[in-house]
């Protein structure tokens, strides 16, 4: 494996703004990296729906997380919260005496009829692509507004810390699996990387290491629980809990040495306990992606068949939306079909949840934990995380680790 990662003095501080947590990461360099501290905050269950107070409880107490959990240095580097993330793919005719990023501003600019002085625009270019007879460029634009930006700016200024990136969740998502996608020939492998999350749902799909689609999906882990909590009529917070129990039987982290198995190659214990055909779902055999936490082998077991019903609703329209992407991302490249899915973020604890999206997609998949990567003696100042347990939730700050500066 090879780690790309900032080596100038003390590494920075990866921060994400989660709707379920503010996380916090910091990692040493090399191959492998080593971790120096972790530590987060969950969101108190009355902010989590209400985006702008959430952001104002994480901006009051990032600080205070920062300077009481064993981090080293002042400078942090951090994504931007994603749902205050416009994500929108545009085709874009180029032309002379403009460069891409004035014209994808001026794109925006008409389509969000706003002040472009008030936004923060970042954008990956895709590639060439064909319309109506012509050549136009197909973009990924990144845009949030300054004000969000300056919030969580001023935040970590008045704590005395010093931000010298900021990413998009999608971005950092990708860039966790970059050890994983090293050489030339991955340039053919096409990922679907799903991170689900308590808000939304984020999804990349990269050729290699080079992304080439990008959305924010508005189905995520709370209309989950609240669609059991309706028909259970219980509070959100049981019905979470009552859902998570569901992947109880989610196994440990697999060594970065080790690779998961395969249903082809699973040993006859499992095999006997494996779903009928048809309803199994793979898990890809592939030491590009060793450092995972494998799951979907074996069928899940629950008692609670109370909360199946509930869930066939969401579920379903959030495999409906991968299912649109999916769709365009065939449209742009017919040649490039999708290789693997690469279930990330706090949901993905879930393991029936991602069973169901998986049947749906029938596409090989697995769970990831990125930080089964990290090199721990187990004495690091860590809070409110077990390094124990599968963490496919850090997914976003360990990839945030390895983004470049950008501020």
């Amino acid at each position: 494996m090879a780690f790309g990662m900032m080596n100038s003095g003390t590494a920075p501080i990866a921060i994400e703004f989660g709707v379920g947590s503010l996380k916090a990461l910091q990692l040493t360099p090399g191959d492998p990296p080593t971790l120096v501290a972790a530590a987060c905050i969950e969101t108190p269950e009355d902010v989590r729906r209400d985006h702008d107070a959430r952001l104002a409880y994480q901006c009051e107490n990032v600080g205070k997380l920062l300077k009481n959990s064993g981090f080293k240095g002042k400078k942090v580097i951090c994504s931007i919260p994603a749902p205050f993330t416009l994500v929108q793919h545009i085709q874009v005719q180029k032309s002379e005496g403009l460069n891409m990023a004035d014209q994808v501003m001026s794109h925006l600019q008409s389509q969000l009829h706003c002040d472009p002085t008030r936004v923060v625009v970042r954008h990956v270019e895709v590639g060439e692509v064909s319309r109506a007879g012509g050549s136009r460029t197909e973009v990924i634009c990144f845009a949030v507004a300054r004000d969000m930006v300056m919030r969580i700016m001023n935040a970590l200024r008045a704590s005395k810390f010093e931000v010298i990136g900021l990413h998009s969740e999608h971005i950092a998502l990708a860039r966790a699996f970059d050890h994983v996608t090293k050489r030339a020939s991955d340039s053919e492998l096409t990922s679907m990387y799903l991170d689900l999350g308590v808000g939304t749902t984020k999804i990349v799909l990269a050729h290699g290491r080079d992304i080439v689609f990008a959305k924010t999906i508005h189905v995520a882990g709370v209309d989950l629980d609240t669609s059991i909590a309706r028909e259970l009529k219980c509070d959100l917070a049981e019905a979470r809990a009552r859902r998570l129990a569901m992947g109880r039987d989610m196994p440990a982290p697999t060594k970065p040495k080790q690779a998961p198995a395969t249903i082809g190659s699973m040993s006859k214990s499992a095999a006997d306990e494996a779903p009928a055909e048809g309803e199994s779902v793979a898990v890809i055999e592939d030491r590009r992606v060793g450092a995972t936490a494998v799951g979907m082998t074996a069928p899940v077991r629950t008692d609670d068949d109370a909360i199946e019903k509930p869930l066939e609703g969401p579920t379903s329209a959030l495999a409906a939306e991968v299912s649109m992407c999916l769709r365009y991302h065939e449209r742009l490249f017919p040649d490039h079909p999708v290789g693997r899915a690469v279930f990330v973020g706090g949901e993905a604890r879930d393991l029936a949840l991602c069973q169901r999206i998986a049947k749906l997609l029938r596409v090989p998949a697995q769970i990831a934990d990125p930080l089964t990567c990290v090199e721990k003696t187990g004495k690091e100042p860590m809070r409110h995380i077990d390094l124990g347990a599968p963490q496919p939730g850090w997914t976003v700050p360990f990839g945030l680790s390895f983004s470049p500066r950008n501020l």
